[in-house]
């Protein structure tokens, strides 16, 4: 059978030739070496130094990072300040270049309308003054008879360039002895698709 003792274990002194000696591990002192303490301190002080010069070497990295990233941003700012000025510029430009094609658009226009109403006209029927704008279009003329009036209007109608072809008004006046038909048209000139253009 074992026996365990759970008591604490007491002090015991043995008498051995005038001396006392004790048996017990309390008595003994916890004695640590002066080198084993000194080199504890020099690894600690090593390594706390080793980890300053890292630390340090990794801030002045990330400081010439930083420094780096500065400029970069400055003149990033500039390049984007500069492309700004060309987006504005370019804007302006298809503007005018828009009005410009509007421009030449009205001027074909203008000269295929007087092409159409150039063939329109019948001979002895003369033009007194025209005025286009936005496809409308006044005429004011003379001729020598209201048939060839009538011939202008029909004419009109049926080149299918010109819509809502109204009659405003006729007169008849003498001119050097001669019966004249003064007369005004009003109408709405078409522009016809171009079929050659390809789209």
């Amino acid at each position: 059978m074992i026996k365990i003792n759970l008591l604490k274990p007491e002090k015991k002194e043995v008498a051995a030739g005038g001396m006392t000696v004790s048996t017990s591990d309390e008595s003994r002192e916890n004695k640590m070496s002066v080198p084993a303490l000194i080199g504890a301190i020099a690894i600690t002080v090593g390594t706390i130094g080793l980890l300053y010069i890292l630390q340090s070497s990794n801030l002045n990295s990330e400081k010439k990072l930083l420094e780096e990233r500065t400029l970069r941003k400055a003149e990033l700012e500039i390049v984007l300040q500069k492309l700004e000025e060309i987006e504005t510029s370019k804007m302006e430009l298809d503007r005018k270049i828009k009005i410009i094609n509007d421009l030449k658009l009205k001027q074909k226009d203008a000269v295929l309308m007087m092409d159409k109403l150039s063939r329109c006209l019948p001979d002895w029927v003369w033009l007194v003054d025209l005025n286009f704008n936005n496809g409308a279009l006044q005429l004011s003329g003379k001729a020598l008879s209201n048939n060839l009036i009538a011939d202008l209007v029909n004419n009109l109608q049926t080149s299918n360039s010109f819509i809502n072809v109204q009659l405003k008004s006729t007169s008849r006046n003498k001119e050097a002895g001669i019966d004249v038909f003064v007369f005004r048209v009003e109408c709405i000139f078409v522009r016809q698709p171009d079929l050659n253009k390809v789209v």
